[in-house]
């Protein structure tokens, strides 16, 4: 198996292509790094910027290379002794008119080869969507776009189309006949039987290539009067509409506002997003077709390993990576996006490597948290926002709104699959709607992963809880969930197999609801200290201690000890460094609170009355100095580039709150008051700018030793360090697509190269050149460069290596220390906390087992150390704020 060392993750898109790529291998193996984290490759849509809106699973995206580029970079890897781990997405596909797989099924029909390929509901019981697919991407309704002349008849070498802007769906092969009925012309009639003998040939089931390639032959083949008369047709559908929607209602799919969604729908989607149609994975020759391509790369040795998308989007994700292990093999590197909530852990029965890390990065956060302090944080922002509900009380509310107001027709569609399912007993649909609506809402985890009834262990542990909260939530429906509950722990046997195959389907929803109800909206309201409103984290717990960190780092090592260890992704709410910044406010809540109650009172006369609410709302106000704060630039000068991507974020942060602005009904008035307080606050006299620059200079400096730290723990505790793109300096951005920024890699290899040849000067000269950039990151990059390239030098160690907690006296608070230990190797990590208490360190050491004492080397300043039973911080982190000994025992 090739297990990474360190991974670094790379956003492919037509602005950094495959040999934009071919740049930088060098600087990622002086780096350290050992394994290429690619986002998907795959063909997406026109422009994509992050390539999970894939259109052809076997054809590399042109815009980001060819394959033949792909294999070179495969070549100049595997000269470097490095790595591919290719991210892929099995769970959806782009719902576009240039995912051929999907206008095949709206063209043929039952005839298409991909008629069962996509996660669609054929037998809606509405008449309008039985049997057709419903394509909601229109701006208004149907009628009025076919009025407007919006949506319109045309014709293309491929065949006749309808066209809605830049879209076009092809027109359903049944009914080319009304169309060639619809004409006198001899021209016409001629077509007409031309294409009865065309139809009635081999064309109709044929593989979808070959069905490609033959109805352009015979479109290329008609003649110039005949091609006169197809413009005729389509003038005439233009004059007469009545005639259009006779042909759109005789379509395989049916055109649609694109709100139509929010009650009604027949299709799978990714989360609420209509443009990602998903795919039934659990369906063998779609596994086999989708994967065939992925696995002529990985036999070829261009692909070595896989993280798996959106994991718990699939009908049975442990039968996926059976079938996936079946298919790569037991020695290929496959881990999974998997977010845990905070007891949970990954399947045991998953044979994977590992999660792409998100609970990792929860854990750092979390440690970096001062609890006393995070706990003055929540009562004061209890003060300032009184009438908002407990944060857990918020989660079931966003839940219930996202569930009745975006995600109706997935909610009606489980109620009838029930149904349909005889497993509804006596009950009415409405009670049985009420009984899954508060399950889902109730559910604590993302979904569970259930193989066969009655449910036990986890799983029953799990769904226990959920059908307690549920009988809370809806009380009258108490005999309504208890025989649901009956059919989950006491099932009859002719019923296990459809109740079974219900909960899997169930579970499909629960994630996407859970992500947008929580991830997506609370995280955006509930604003005690930001930095915990992560994907992976939670603001319901603000800081644990030393202790439960190293218990929590000890299991990770038992059990997925070649998991991600990420801190920043393309998914991340803010920036590592935002995020470790922020969490400085725990440490000093006293002046934190002091500073922003002056804030509010100066500001006041930027706010903006509006109808009902003031703009920006006192929430929004606190979300907005803390988002200031954390994101502000190293250097403290504000550039209008910074001020706009601040405004644009602050847009999406209102948006995703739905509270008052939304994407459904943009708020203009109430966003553009708060992007206007924003540019008033931060004008360049203003009373608020200078008193945050003087606060954020000196937060910085407490921040940035804890930066570090981050850092050397990432890349030393169990799990493989993963670097997202750039973060290897000080990473400072904001929610997607600011975190997705184009990269300078070049002033990142021109610094490297600096602190190298610094370093052969000895580390006092070193010391003061990284002291004299830390605005620009230097120092972190030190750091990641010194450490990825000792833990290449030591994989045994790291991979399967002990972890040992070392005991700080007098008090946990001020350091965590850990030892890794495999054969006859050590080293010796340990990392300063509560920095901004500005305690000075006296009689703080280290205890180190008596087995471990003598003469250790400081891998960051060369220096021999004495290390006795009693390692005083004082002396080890004198010259530099972090500590890494290595020391090897015969």
């Amino acid at each position: 198996m090739h297990i990474p060392t360190a991974t670094y993750r790379i956003q492919f898109n037509r602005d950094f292509t495959f040999n934009d790529f071919i740049g930088i291998i060098d600087y990622l193996h002086q780096l350290g790094v050992s394994t290429v984290y690619a986002a998907p490759i795959l063909k997406s849509i026109k422009g994509s910027k992050h390539g999970y809106d894939v259109i052809d699973p076997h054809v590399i995206d042109p815009e980001i290379g060819t394959i033949e580029e792909l294999r070179t970079i495969a070549a100049m890897l595997r000269r470097k002794g490095m790595t591919w781990l290719q991210d892929i997405v099995p769970n959806h596909m782009a719902f576009d008119s240039s995912n051929l797989r999907l206008m095949d099924v709206l063209e043929r029909g039952p005839l298409s080869n991909y008629y069962q390929y996509f996660d669609i509901n054929w037998n809606h019981p509405s008449a309008a969507l039985k049997g057709k697919l419903l394509v909601p991407f229109l701006g208004d309704s149907l009628e009025d776009c076919v009025r407007n002349k919006q949506v319109r008849l045309n014709f293309s070498q491929a065949g006749f189309v309808i066209e809605y802007f830049t879209q076009r769906y092809p027109v359903s092969i049944g009914a080319y006949e009304q169309l060639f009925s619809d004409s006198d012309s001899r021209d016409v009639g001629k077509l007409k039987h031309e294409w009865e003998q065309f139809w009635n040939g081999a064309a109709p089931k044929a593989e979808l290539k070959t069905w490609q390639r033959l109805k352009s032959q015979w479109f290329n083949s008609i003649s110039r009067s005949e091609e006169n008369s197809i413009r005729s047709i389509i003038e005439d559908y233009d004059t007469h509409v009545e005639k259009l929607f006779k042909l759109l209602d005789s379509q395989h799919y049916v055109l649609g506002h694109w709100k139509k969604t929010d009650a009604e729908i027949n299709y799978r989607r990714f989360f609420t997003v209509n443009q990602l149609i998903c795919l039934r994975m659990e369906d063998a020759q779609v596994f086999r077709e989708y994967h065939s391509f992925l696995y002529s790369l990985y036999t070829e040795d261009v692909i070595q390993g896989f993280r798996i998308d959106h994991i718990d989007g699939l009908f049975d994700p442990t039968h996926y990576i059976r079938r996936l292990r079946d298919l790569f093999g037991d020695t290929c590197y496959i881990i999974a996006e998997k977010i845990l909530e905070a007891k949970e852990v990954m399947p045991p029965n998953w044979s994977l490597q590992g999660t792409s890390g998100y609970e990792f990065l929860a854990y750092v956060s979390q440690l970096y948290t001062d609890r006393k302090g995070a706990g003055q944080l929540v009562k004061f922002y209890k003060g300032l926002v009184p009438q908002l509900p407990a944060y857990r009380e918020l989660v079931v509310e966003n839940k219930i709104l996202m569930l009745e107001n975006y995600m109706g027709g997935e909610w009606d569609y489980l109620v009838e699959y029930f149904c349909q399912l005889g497993l509804h007993a006596d009950f009415k649909p409405r009670a049985i709607k009420q009984v899954l609506g508060a399950l889902m809402v109730s559910l604590p985890v993302y979904r569970i992963y259930p193989e066969g009834l009655p449910l036990t262990g986890s799983d029953l542990v799990i769904m226990s809880e959920a059908f307690q909260k549920a009988k809370q939530l809806i009380p009258a429906y108490t005999a309504a969930l208890d025989h649901v509950h009956g059919l989950l722990v006491s099932p009859v046997e002719y019923q296990k197999a459809n109740i079974l195959t219900f909960l899997k389907r169930l579970m499909q929803f629960t994630g996407p609801l859970t992500a947008k109800g929580v991830e997506d909206t609370t995280f955006y309201i509930y604003n005690p200290l930001i930095s915990h409103d992560e994907v992976g984290d939670s603001p319901s717990t603000l800081g644990i201690t030393t202790r439960e960190f190293h218990a929590r780092m000890v299991l990770r090592q038992q059990t997925t000890p070649l998991s991600l260890n990420a801190t920043a992704t393309h998914d991340t709410k803010r920036g590592e460094d935002v995020r470790i910044r922020l969490n400085v406010l725990s440490e000093i809540p006293e002046s934190w609170i002091t500073t922003v109650q002056r804030w509010f009172e100066m500001n006041k006369s930027w706010t903006l009355s509006l109808d009902e609410v003031r703009a920006p709302t006192v929430n929004d106000e606190y979300f907005i100095y803390q988002s200031i704060v954390g994101g502000f630039p190293e250097d403290f000068k504000i550039s209008e580039n910074w001020e706009t991507r601040l405004r644009e974020y602050l847009i999406k942060v209102v948006r995703e709150a739905k509270v008052n602005s939304s994407w459904e009904a943009p708020n203009e008035a109430y966003e553009n008051g708060c992007t206007e307080f924003i540019k008033n606050i931060l004008k360049e006299d203003s009373a608020f700018l200078q008193s945050a620059v003087q606060f954020i200079k000196k937060l910085v400096g407490y921040a940035s030793t804890n930066a570090l730290g981050q850092v050397l723990i990432k890349i030393t505790a169990p799990g493989i360090p993963d670097v997202y793109q750039g973060c290897e300096l000080w990473d400072l951005s904001y929610v997607d697509p600011d975190n997705r920024r184009p990269v300078d890699y070049s002033i990142r290899q021109k610094y490297l190269m600096q602190i190298e040849l610094k370093e052969k000067e000895g580390f006092a000269a070193l010391r003061s050149f990284l002291a004299n950039h830390r605005g620009l990151g230097l120092e972190k990059l030190f750091v990641t460069w010194k450490v990825l390239n000792l833990r290449r030098m030591h994989k045994e160690l790291f991979n399967i290596g002990e972890y040992v907690a070392l005991p700080v006296s007098p008090g946990e608070a001020v350091a965590c220390a850990y030892a890794r230990h495999y054969r006859n190797a050590w080293m010796l990590i340990i990392v300063p906390l509560a920095v901004a208490k500005e305690k000075e360190w006296t009689q703080e050491s280290v205890l180190i087992p008596a087995n471990l004492t003598g003469t250790w080397i400081n891998q960051f300043t060369h220096k021999q150390i004495a290390v006795g039973e009693n390692l005083f911080l004082r002396d080890v982190m004198d010259e530099f704020p972090l500590c890494l000994l290595t020391k090897t025992h015969n």
